[in-house]
């Protein structure tokens, strides 16, 4: 049995409230930096085990239970397609910009939306498009959450919006990435 005073050194037991608090921090992250950026990638470690293991890498405001640590992507398709974390990684995050279009004739009335640059017919004439950031994060074997922000003026609310089918093929592919490969298959 596990002191409960002890940190604990596996990254198991986080809930859906970690992960969105830890992609909050990326969105916050993000958008310091403003737009125009490539797609981010961010691993998802237990602060507890930072705490333990690399004290000098947590800065002094590190009170969230996740930390995100933003990991070199130079090509967001081929990262998804072959990462593979430590075992003390929780969870991972990808930050990406993304246009939003309102829904298609004869869709079922969920906005759309497409990676910001790549769909050139994707910003609509009428200027009913925005662009956005979108966050999407999975916890190892656990629960997936996506967040977005809609491209604010200075001195506008800012908002954070999510739902359960926003950025699916993401969490999807995020997931995938703590899937070991079956080499039998």
């Amino acid at each position: 049995m596990s002191d409960p005073k002890t940190p604990p050194s596996t990254p198991r037991g986080f809930s859906t409230d970690d992960l969105g608090s830890a992609l909050s921090e990326i969105l916050d992250h993000v958008d310091a930096a403003g737009w125009g950026q490539e797609p981010s990638v961010f691993a998802l470690a237990p602060t507890a085990v930072l705490a333990q293991q690399a004290p000098d890498v947590l800065g002094d405001g590190a009170d969230s239970v996740l930390t995100p640590i933003e990991q070199e992507c130079p090509d967001l398709d081929a990262f998804l397609a072959s990462a593979v974390w430590p075992e003390a990684v929780a969870g991972a995050a990808v930050a990406i910009e993304i246009v939003v279009a309102p829904p298609a004739p004869g869709d079922d009335g969920t906005p759309r939306y497409v990676v910001d640059g790549t769909d050139p017919a994707a910003g609509d004439s009428d200027g009913a498009s925005e662009q956005a950031r979108l966050v999407a994060g999975v916890l190892r074997g656990g629960p997936d959450l996506a967040i977005m922000r809609l491209r604010h003026q200075p001195g506008e609310e800012i908002e954070t919006l999510t739902h359960p089918q926003l950025g699916t093929e993401l969490r999807a592919a995020l997931a995938g990435t703590f899937t070991p490969d079956d080499p039998g298959a």
